[in-house]
């Protein structure tokens, strides 16, 4: 009979194949220049590697190397992360797939379905990239002069220029329809900004990105305290109210808690947090309580 494996088992495995592709694909990435460099016999030009022009990207790089692992492992999960991360584009093509696809799913950050579904949205992004590019190399090998006819298109040319921006602007544009007093101070900044730099005639090139990215998480560390103070006021409104209803807040939990439990059964129930038993349960019921309690002057006046 075949042992069965433990969660921790299969992950410990899945670590195992993820870090062997993850070696194999630097292999064969480190290989394209160093072949192409003993084809034509040529040498990296050393010096260069201390200029500003690697020293930037370095660090950049380095510094997302190091945070988008920790931010984005728990919503591609163990299996799509290590894929992710060998195809590239996870900002810009990736992570915006799988938020979509978890979003239509349903799924829940920490469960296996959600990270199946992760997994699932960004193969099927690899593989349509994949194919695109494909098909794009193919009509530069079978068509002649492709490159130079589309760059010499004066309806094309402006394209080529706003593709950042329009991918920047689809990927946030839900974001803010959805949340226009939070998109609202940063979009301000970010514009404001640009009108006076571009008054000044200075060209910052990628630095609006940065200052951006700055803003925006000042910003969201700030409504972050903000809404997690407003969720404590309205647990404490809550509390007083069952308090004034003449239960106390965690007698209103346990009893919601068993109701759920008889219509949902136990297993369903004890898999919610506490917090979230507790708000969905007092919020649905509390009306009732304190109109139960209420004396019949009380209802007259």
């Amino acid at each position: 009979m075949k042992k069965e494996l433990t969660t921790a088992e299969i992950n410990n495995r899945m670590h195992l194949i993820g870090r062997i592709w993850m070696l194999v694909g630097m292999a064969l990435i480190v290989t394209i220049p160093v072949w192409a460099g003993l084809y034509y016999g040529v040498t990296p030009d050393w010096s260069v590697f201390a200029s500003s022009a690697v020293i930037s990207p370095l660090i950049l790089m380095a510094l997302s190397g190091i945070a988008e692992p920790i931010v984005y492992a728990p919503v591609v999960g163990l299996n799509g992360m290590y894929l992710s991360f060998i195809t590239g584009n996870l900002s810009n093509l990736k992570i915006p797939c799988v938020v979509k696809a978890q979003e239509i799913a349903g799924t829940k950050i920490g469960t296996e379905e959600n990270e199946l579904v992760a997994t699932i949205a960004i193969a099927t992004s690899s593989l349509v990239t994949i194919l695109i590019i494909g098909i794009f190399v193919l009509c530069l090998a079978v068509i002649p002069n492709l490159t130079e006819t589309v760059q010499n298109t004066p309806y094309l040319v402006p394209a080529f220029g706003s593709v950042v921006y329009a991918l920047f602007g689809s990927l946030g544009g839900k974001y803010i329809v959805k949340n226009p007093k939070l998109a609202a101070f940063p979009l301000v900044i970010i514009v404001v900004l640009s009108i006076i730099l571009g008054v000044v005639g200075s060209d910052p090139g990628s630095v609006y990105l940065f200052v951006g990215i700055a803003i925006c998480l000042v910003f969201a560390i700030l409504q972050f305290f903000r809404e997690k103070k407003k969720l404590r006021e309205k647990e404490e409104q809550q509390r007083l109210a069952a308090i004034a209803a003449g239960m106390s807040y965690e007698k209103v939990v346990e009893i919601e808690k068993a109701q759920l439990a008889d219509e949902k059964g136990e297993n369903s129930v004890a898999e919610l947090p506490a917090s979230e038993i507790a708000e969905t349960c007092v919020a649905e019921n509390i009306d009732e309580i304190i109109e139960m309690a209420e004396t019949p002057e009380d209802k007259e006046e």
